[in-house]
C-alpha cells in the first residue's frame, strides 16, 4: 500500500513540475502524512519526503518569476526523496517473497 502511495506522489510531483497549476501537492502531502501515521516511518524517510514535498510546493510560487535554480532544486529533491522511499519499499516487498 505504501509503495502505491509513494508512486502516485512521484507522478504528482512530475506533473507539478511540468504544469504547476495542474495538481494539488497539499493533497499528496496530506496522504503521505496519514500513511506515515498509519504505517509508521522508516527512520525519518517519510518525514524527509514530506518536507521535500512541502519545499517543492512552496517553490511553485517562484517557478515563473525565479531567475535561479531554487524551484528546480526543490522539485529534484522531492523527486529523489520519493524514488528512495519507493526503492526502500520495493526491497521490503522482495524480501517478503
Amino acid at each position: 500500500m505504501m509503495k502505491e502511495i509513494l508512486t502516485e506522489a512521484l507522478k504528482t510531483v512530475e506533473k507539478a513540475y511540468e504544469n504547476p497549476q495542474s495538481v494539488d501537492l497539499d493533497k499528496i502531502i496530506q496522504q503521505l502524512q496519514e500513511a506515515k501515521e498509519r504505517y509508521g516511518d522508516k527512520g525519518t524517510m517519510l518525514e524527509n519526503t514530506i518536507t521535500a514535498l512541502i519545499q517543492a510546493k512552496n517553490a511553485i510560487a517562484h517557478m515563473e518569476t525565479a531567475e535561479d535554480y531554487s524551484p528546480t532544486m526543490a522539485f529534484g529533491q522531492a523527486h529523489n526523496a520519493l524514488e528512495q522511499a519507493i526503492q526502500s519499499y520495493e526491497n521490503i516487498d522482495e524480501n517478503r517473497q
